[in-house]
């Protein structure tokens, strides 16, 4: 058997893609830009950030309104080291974006590898559905879960014809299947998503889990699954031949902004209220309509929260809820 060689791999790609990568910079892991293999990082934790800015990036030109039909040109890209958590939240992106052709530009030119790893916390992680390969959109997938020689997986044409261009044959390919069994909410969800609805409207639930928030939006900005958005208009300069272009900018339900409409309403006013929004979003109105949670368990909301709240916190007590 041809042994398998990540480093080698990684040059490989190098050569024709820009790649992002687990990169170890002033003790953090973040996925970011690396130019030699060197760069990556062989550790098989969860990288602080997720891979949605590669995708969704955080502010995005849409078009200019001089030439608005001209296409841009998008640079192929790999996002090498995905967790198994950020490829169930790479399937509900491109669920929800599949009609957008700016996101799909993105996504259409971008060789996705995975890999077996997932987040520390697996006891929390067991509240979600299981993963299962057939139900991950990835090219290639390297698990490393057992001793000696990692076992390669493809999921693609696209990551078919990579490795033998790469020169390795000894994979094995698995077709996706679709995100979910039978098209249905699991149980685990279903449960998660019917408890959640009992508890919505307790006013006092969601203020005492919010009184420490301070609306700063890191969650969101963390959170892999979160892709909400503004569509902002510039105008050019004075005697400028351009007429100005459409962006497309990052947003959090958090932020004094995000519910204010014409004459000062704000459908968001308090804290609770929007923490109680974020969580109809990822666990009743995401699967009503996508079928799959918006919360892979990945923890990055706790983990970057400066106060402290803790997402397992209150789904626990969802679901002890009565």
């Amino acid at each position: 058997m041809a042994k398998f060689n990540t480093s080698k791999l990684l040059e490989f790609l190098l050569k024709k893609y820009v790649v992002f990568a687990p990169v170890e910079r002033e003790n953090e892991l973040l996925f970011q830009r690396v130019y030699n293999p060197g760069e990556m990082s062989a550790s098989l934790r969860l990288p602080k950030n997720s891979f949605k800015q590669f995708l969704l990036p955080h502010e995005e030109v849409l078009f200019d309104f001089t030439s608005p039909k001209v296409k841009k040109t998008i640079t192929p890209q790999v996002i090498f080291g995905l967790s198994l958590v950020d490829l169930k939240a790479l399937i509900l992106f491109d669920q929800m974006f599949a009609k957008d052709p700016h996101y799909q530009a993105h996504r259409q030119n971008t060789l996705i590898v995975g890999q077996c790893v997932v987040p520390e916390d697996a006891k929390f992680l067991s509240i979600f559905e299981e993963n299962v390969l057939e139900r991950l959109k990835f090219d290639i997938l390297l698990d490393h879960r057992k001793k000696g020689e990692p076992k390669i997986f493809t999921g693609s044409r696209l990551g078919q014809k990579t490795l033998e261009k790469f020169g390795f044959n000894e994979y094995e390919h698995i077709d996706f299947k679709g995100s979910i069994e039978g098209g249905v909410l699991d149980p685990k969800s279903q449960k998660l998503k019917e408890q959640m609805k009992k508890v919505i409207n307790d006013k006092k639930f969601w203020e005492e889990f919010a009184k420490d928030c301070i609306m700063c939006g890191k969650c969101t900005v963390a959170c892999p699954t979160c892709y909400c958005f503004d569509l902002v208009d510039e105008g050019g300069e004075i005697g400028d031949d351009k007429a100005g272009v459409r962006k497309r900018r990052l947003s959090s339900c958090f932020y004094d902004d995000f519910a204010s409409i014409a004459g000062g309403e704000n459908f968001l006013k308090t804290k609770a209220e929007r923490l109680r929004n974020y969580y109809i979003h990822k666990f009743i109105r995401t699967p009503e309509r996508e079928q799959i949670l918006g919360c892979v368990g990945c923890l990055r909301c706790f983990q970057v929260c400066p106060v402290g709240i803790d997402i397992r916190k209150i789904l626990d007590a969802a679901l002890k809820y009565k």
